[in-house]
């Protein structure tokens, strides 16, 4: 009982803390880890925005290649602890969060998920082409590099050592780059698909698994 009472203030204490200093686009601290005492792992999924719990987020293990455990009606999961490698909570509608776990006494996880906004207007619409030019320039820009030899992938947070390590392996390297997501998701797709062809394996499935995707909010 002293342990869920902790557990409960602590979840108001970050909460208010996320609600007053984490609500801009460029605040990257959605994910909280602390040790109870519990003798299994909490993982408490609740919307970026609103702090609301998500029914049916799955937490996914890349080690054991399955879902762990699915979000009550109060965005709770529970699992046991012992769990290695890559983690990852996803939910329909929202960008999944991968992550790993901090040391093996965590016993309580709190993530807030993005919700994905909709897609750029590509479509024609009556006699009007209404197309975001982002994409053609990324994907051409893309493919003047790759012609020039020069491979890399778009990133807006520095990359891991775990992810650099992988790129070092397939012969290209991460790029720092913060600017328009759709021109970066075009540029990526061309250079992954350039790099699937190349190995003849899926990289974009590797990737995730070192949690690295095309869309980053």
């Amino acid at each position: 009982m002293k342990n869920l009472s902790l557990f409960m203030v602590l979840i108001v204490l970050i909460l208010f803390n996320n609600s007053s200093f984490c609500q801009q686009d460029n605040c990257i601290k959605r994910i909280n880890q602390f040790s109870t005492g519990k003798d299994k792992i909490t993982f408490t999924v609740l919307d970026f925005e609103t702090n609301e719990p998500l029914i049916g987020a799955a937490v996914y293990s890349f080690h054991l290649k399955k879902i762990l455990a699915t979000t009550n009606i109060d965005g709770v999961a529970i699992t046991e602890k012992g769990l290695k490698g890559n983690l990852e909570i996803s939910y329909i509608g929202y960008y999944p969060y991968c992550f790993k776990l901090f040391n093996e006494n965590i016993d309580s996880v709190i993530v807030q998920l993005k919700s994905t906004p909709p897609p750029p207007d590509i479509y024609v619409i009556d006699t009007t082409q209404k197309v975001d030019s982002s994409f053609f320039y990324g994907e051409n820009d893309a493919r003047l590099d790759l012609e020039e030899g020069k491979i890399q992938l778009f990133t807006d947070k520095a990359p891991t050592e775990e992810q650099n390590t992988y790129a070092e392996k397939h012969d290209f390297k991460f790029e720092i780059w913060a600017g328009n997501n759709y021109y970066r998701e075009a540029y990526n797709r061309v250079v992954i698909d350039f790099l699937n062809k190349k190995f003849e394996k899926n990289i974009e499935e590797e990737l995730r698994e070192i949690c690295w995707r095309i869309y980053q909010p």
